[in-house]
């Protein structure tokens, strides 16, 4: 770093301002304001009252102003202004740099000499004069560079775009991504927005922003300047050797390096007693204005340790006006925390070395202490003895706070910016604390993406990481301050509603959510639609605690994922019985199979033109000694959580086959149906399997059918495919079961391989001529005949839904009216009684 300071011929404010100074009055409307800012490309409105200067109205205050009131309707008042910063007009452009960064402003109205006002200056003048080449040049791009930049996706709001730009601070952020290219919205692009009233809630991609102009990070600040100056514009990108865009860079950025060397290198002048002694008068001069600027506090004592100045920043840190503290010793300020010892040292050093720094904790005028970094040099006269000394020292009060900031960071999810599970808990803890005393509710979303293992799949988990940045900003624009998002895991979602006045607020509050979700989501160029299964349970209704609530909404979600995914589901005691008998299976299941708890039945299946016995259903039945019977509705979604469908399954296929040679081997040829989970086709072999089972047991493969359900073809589509396809070019048919209950869709049984369709029980139980589910089942046969699919009517209970469905069609029946599930041994009994025509009444039979 250049530790001289610059030699240079006072370039004076008034070479450097622009002499048309843009103003409003008081009172104008707020749009008339925002318009001219846009037309003008300028950063701020100067405000009048007549001919009296009032104020500042700056583009970042304007930006707030439209977001809580709007434009239209809203005129500038007096408190919306900034005070006005006024610099003499041959005030230097170095003075002038040090009163932005002093007053942490961005314009200034210059004064001539008889006090009118001659023009404006702003950041972008200091930075574009001539003087500061020298700086400049000895400056890379990437020491300025702001690598924590914003980014936004395109699908984000404008008017959350600018929520998220005020909340940092920030003059400008980025949109887009890597792959797609990057554009830039600034506060002027925000400013010729608003003035052209456009909708705030019109997504980013909709908007004409302009594109990111980058630059390599190694390019010094005289050359980035003059990108600046050719591309007339006041942010620019940084790019690394690989080209990837890794911060931005604006004129604020070069002027605050350039101008804070000044503070670096005063304090190395301080050091170096002689070269002090040897400024010229101009130099002496700027030291001053940098003392009197730095924010650095600053003290000058004489060689026996009384204070003789102190700079404004002093002031500002210790709350000690300079009247108070000039005549005195700076161990006014002792905190009491360091004993003698500590400071026997500070000043053994100070006097063998000449310097002495290190942090130190002091005591403000109003009593508080506070850490600080403290420097001070001995300062010698030319005959070498000590005659004053110079202490600098800046409060590390904030840097603590940074500290600790960046402990609270690993309280986040680094995904998606929202909370992790650590901080939920916190987060709820305190909100259940709140609401018990304010005896208000609140409520717990557990929201769980569906199907999100096979977006990671087929894009990866970078594209994964997309789909969940982006579920997570529409999570948090639904919620609209009404309440807060975490990502405790993977791809679950927690949201706390805390404003809830009543039980609509919950309800409209996941209308929103449920609307963001449907939107389509763009991952590399394809468009594709995210589901989300969503349990909610309520304080204090469901539960009291923390973990309680918790588990309540998890046990809403689970139940929500069992009625087909892309439900919402309350939290209620009957689902918590539910949860607890389903604990109490998953205890005795894994033993059932070990102690031979399982039998099969099979009901039969016949045909509604002959009535003739056609085949069987194989259906498993648990009987356990500590649950009694357990049916399959309820252990079968248990087997498939826990991986032990796999072994069930296996055994199910093995006894069926078994006996299905057993009949064959007594003459009665029977069609056998068993079927598979979803979970069988995704984790295991199943055409190895059956085919293994129909060589051992000598069957033959068209006699054998493979049922499984819709939600098969959902879970590893492909996979589900080829096992099918490869079963079927050896002779096994396949069946669609339970049909109509899932994500029913032409489709799939379209493209799939199949032979037979199995209407659900839902439909036909009941069914009469001319009813809703008479034409269903109708539409159902018709679309399944068009395919060439066999068609099977489920639960037939009555004679007359046996008869609608033979008007209707429909193939193949089985259901109670025809026969129940019987064992093994039972069927080949009940087979050679049974009598085809007696099935059908006489008038049915005639029209055959």
């Amino acid at each position: 770093m250049n530790t001289h300071l610059r030699h240079l011929p006072a370039i004076k404010v008034a070479a450097i301002s622009q002499a048309e100074i843009i103003s409003i009055e008081l009172g104008a409307p707020l749009s008339q304001a925002v318009t001219l800012m846009a037309q003008h490309h300028i950063g701020s409105v100067l405000v009048e009252d007549g001919a009296r200067p009032v104020g500042l109205l700056t583009r970042s205050r304007a930006m707030q102003l439209v977001l809580q009131q709007g434009s239209s309707n809203t005129l500038i008042e007096a408190s919306m202004l900034a005070p006005v910063l006024q610099v003499d007009a041959n005030l230097s452009v170095d003075e002038l740099g040090l009163e932005f960064i002093s007053q942490s402003a961005a314009h200034a109205v210059v004064v001539g000499m008889a006090g009118q006002w001659v023009g404006i200056v702003s950041q972008s003048d200091v930075v574009n004069s001539q003087g500061l080449e020298h700086d400049l040049f000895l400056k890379s791009l990437e020491e300025i560079t702001n690598f924590n930049v914003l980014r936004l996706s395109p699908d984000c709001s404008l008017r959350r775009a600018i929520e998220r730009l005020r909340s940092v601070n920030y003059t400008a952020m980025l949109v887009g991504d890597d792959a797609q290219g990057w554009q830039i919205m600034t506060e002027t692009d925000v400013i010729r927005l608003l003035a052209e009233a456009v909708d705030l809630d019109q997504p980013l991609a909709g908007l004409a922003l302009p594109s990111l102009i980058s630059v390599d990070s190694r390019l010094s600040l005289y050359n980035v300047r003059r990108y600046f100056r050719e591309h007339n514009c006041r942010h620019i990108g940084v790019k690394d050797h690989n080209e990837t865009v890794i911060g931005l860079a604006s004129y604020g950025d070069i002027l605050r390096s350039v101008e804070l060397d000044y503070i670096y290198r005063l304090r190395e002048l301080l050091h170096d007693k002689s070269r002090a002694l040897q400024q010229s008068q101009h130099n002496l001069r700027l030291i001053e204005r940098v003392i009197n600027a730095s924010r650095e506090g600053i003290v000058i004592t004489d060689g026996t340790g009384h204070i003789q100045s102190v700079n404004p920043a002093f002031t500002a840190i210790t709350g000690y006006e300079a009247w108070e503290a000039l005549g005195r010793n700076p161990s006014m300020l002792s905190s009491g925390r360091h004993d003698r010892q500590f400071y026997r040292q500070l000043w053994q050093t100070l006097e063998q070395e000449g310097r002495w720094q290190g942090e130190i904790w002091n005591r403000r005028k109003d009593g508080s202490i506070y850490p600080e970094w403290l420097s001070i040099t001995a300062i010698e006269n030319d005959d070498g003895q000590i005659t004053q000394y110079a202490a600098i020292f800046h409060d590390l009060t904030e840097a603590k706070r940074s500290e600790a900031r960046m402990q609270q960071l690993s309280w986040f999810d680094s995904v998606t910016g929202l909370a992790n599970r650590r901080l939920f808990h916190d987060r709820l803890q305190m909100a259940l604390g709140f609401a018990r005393e304010q005896q208000r509710s609140l409520a717990l979303l557990a929201l769980d993406l569906d199907m999100f293992k096979q977006i990671n799949d087929r894009f990866g988990h970078s594209g994964g990481d997309q789909v969940l940045k982006q579920i997570a900003e529409r999570i948090e624009s639904a919620l609209q301050e009404c309440g807060t998002a975490a990502r405790p895991s993977g791809d679950e979602f927690y949201i706390l509603l805390t404003e809830l006045k009543d039980e609509t607020c919950i309800t409209a509050c996941l209308d929103r959510i449920s609307r963001a979700l449907s939107l389509p989501i763009l991952i590399e160029n394809r468009e594709i639609r995210v589901l989300g299964s969503i349990g909610v349970a309520v304080f204090p209704a469901d539960a009291n605690e923390p973990g309680e609530l918790v588990r309540a909404a998890e046990v809403a979600l689970e139940h929500s994922k069992e009625r087909g995914r892309n439900n919402i589901c309350f939290f209620s005691p009957v689902l918590h019985e539910q949860t607890l008998s389903r604990y109490r299976i998953n205890s005795f299941l894994h033993q059932a199979l070990e102690r031979e708890e399982f039998t099969l039945v099979y009901q039969p299946q016949v045909c509604l033109r002959s009535g003739t016995l056609l085949g069987v259903e194989a259906l498993i039945r648990w009987d356990s000694p500590e649950l009694g019977r357990v049916a399959p509705d309820d252990f079968i979604p248990v087997a498939e959580d826990t991986g032990l469908i796999e072994s069930i399954g296996a055994w199910v296929l093995d006894q069926s086959a078994r006996d299905a040679a057993d009949w064959l081997a007594q003459g009665l040829v029977l069609k056998m149906s068993v079927n598979f989970s979803a979970r069988q086709f995704q984790r295991t072999e199943v055409a190895d399997q059956v085919l293994r089972a129909l060589q051992t047991y000598r069957l033959p493969a068209d006699q054998f059918v493979v049922e499984l359900t819709e939600t098969s073809f959902l879970h590893s589509a492909e996979r589900t495919e080829h096992e099918i396809c490869r079963l079927r070019n050896q002779g096994v048919r396949i069946a669609i079961d339970d049909f109509g209950t899932g994500y029913s869709s032409l489709s799939y049984i379209r493209q799939m391989s199949l032979d037979m369709l199995k209407i659900d029980r839902s439909f036909v139980s009941g069914v009469q001529a001319g009813s809703t589910d008479a034409r269903l089942v109708q539409a159902m046969i018709d679309m399944s005949h068009a395919m060439e699919l066999i068609v099977v009517a489920e639960g037939i209970e009555n004679e007359q839904d046996l008869r609608v469905l033979h008007e209707l069609g429909c193939d193949q029946a089985q259901g109670y009216h025809i026969a129940r599930p019987m064992r093994a041994e039972e069927l080949v009994k009940w087979a050679e009684h049974y009598q085809a025509n007696a099935l059908l009444s006489p008038d049915d039979s005639a029209q055959l």
